[in-house]
């Protein structure tokens, strides 16, 4: 029949056509780019497959294995990233960019380490090959959010307890309660924990720091009493002191219109901000974590704002406090390989 005909026509036009009537599958070349182009828009998921399913056809590849590294970071699974430099540097000896990133990876390591008290003294410093075998292909610098996990494993805990800190009296401001109020709201904006709405936030006994760490069964009855899984305390010292001296500035002659430096007077003064800040278990009154935060900041002029001044410090020790229940991102540079 016609229709017949009309099938055998086309199954035999197409067992004639050549690879060329058909869509071609990317070169790795091809591929290469679109994966460091999905990189660089950071998306590394996809970028880490395609890399990796070009390793697995390639066999053992340097400059896959370095990119499989940077991605690795990208998803925060340090190990792993660890393993691919590692190998990718095994391969090709001390290769520039390769060598870099390796040093940059075990350089934020080796910070992270600085705050884990399980950390053993292992130095992150793997000697790297002395010979420059540089991979042929063209590198490409990308910066990469790496995921930081908090100090504290929270896992546990849902809920969060701002109580008082102990001050010294002052006459610029109440410095209990706004430091309780800068805290919660720092927790409450960026954790997943369920910060207590305890107002005014509860007293703590008047004792000496490391006394009042031992103090168990305080935190525990302030656990129960509010239903805390996690109590969040400590020491804070705020000052303000005059700094006014005779200094070195650059002025605009208004005759010439020169810049010239003269010595003069200047007022000014500084404010200055410790925090001894402890994070105690609420069911079993024993300390998580603690950490010391100082800052300071110079203001000119002797009549500045105390309120704006904290909350400016403040401000700039939020992340190392919210780091330490959250997970924060690093902002690295690191190169990729593109072809």
């Amino acid at each position: 029949s016609r229709l017949t005909l009309s099938c055998l026509i086309a199954v035999s036009l197409l067992l004639q056509a050549t690879p060329d009537d058909h869509a071609k599958a990317p070169s790795s070349k091809e591929a290469m780019v679109f994966a460091a182009d999905m990189a660089e828009r950071g998306n590394w998921r996809e970028a880490s497959f395609r890399w990796k399913r070009l390793l697995d056809n390639s066999g053992p590849d340097p400059k896959l294995l370095n990119n499989l590294g940077v991605a690795a970071e990208a998803k925060g699974e340090m190990d792993l990233a660890n393993d691919y430099y590692a190998q990718a540097l095994e391969l090709a000896g001390g290769a520039l960019e390769i060598g870099e990133n390796y040093r940059r990876f075990n350089r934020l390591r080796e910070l992270l380490a600085q705050h884990d008290e399980d950390a053993d003294d292992t130095k992150f410093d793997t000697p790297i090959p002395s010979n420059t075998n540089k991979p042929k292909g063209k590198a490409m610098r990308v910066s990469v959010p790496i995921p930081i996990p908090p100090r504290l494993n929270v896992e546990e805990f849902e809920t969060l307890l701002v109580a008082s800190l102990l001050a010294d009296q002052s006459t610029m401001i109440d410095v209990d309660r706004e430091i309780a109020r800068f805290l919660r709201g720092e927790f409450r904006q960026r954790t997943q924990l369920d910060v207590l709405d305890v107002v005014p936030p509860p007293a703590i006994p008047e004792q000496k720091l490391e006394d009042l760490i031992k103090n168990h069964e305080f935190w525990k009855h302030l656990g129960r009493e509010h239903g805390a899984d996690l109590i969040v305390s400590g020491v804070v010292d705020y000052d303000r002191v005059e700094t006014s001296g005779f200094q070195d500035v650059d002025i605009v002659d208004s005759s010439t219109g020169q810049k010239v430096r003269e010595t003069r007077f200047v007022e000014q003064e500084e404010f200055s901000y410790t925090l001894d800040i402890l994070f105690m278990d609420g069911t079993t009154g024993s300390l998580l974590f603690r950490d010391r935060l100082r800052r300071a900041v110079r203001y000119q002029g002797l009549m500045n704002d105390p309120i704006h001044a904290f909350y400016e410090l403040g401000e700039s020790l939020s992340d190392d406090i919210v780091s330490v229940v959250s997970t924060r991102t690093r902002i690295e540079t690191r190169s990729i390989f593109k072809k």
